[in-house]
């Protein structure tokens, strides 16, 4: 399993949408859809933020 199919399932399990998820930690969701789709890797701090 890739990191970005661990952020999806960490969101989906969260039953949130892709803007939904991007608007409550504060980033574009094209960004978020990057990282699910494995184009980008998040900073630590962002990492911290999709976790919680």
């Amino acid at each position: 399993m890739t990191l970005g199919q661990i952020i999806k399932q960490i969101r989906v399990e969260k039953a949130l949408s892709q803007p939904e998820l991007a608007e409550k930690i504060g980033i574009e969701q094209s960004y978020l859809s990057k990282l699910e789709n494995d184009k980008s890797l998040p900073s630590n701090e962002m990492l911290q933020a999709i976790l919680l």
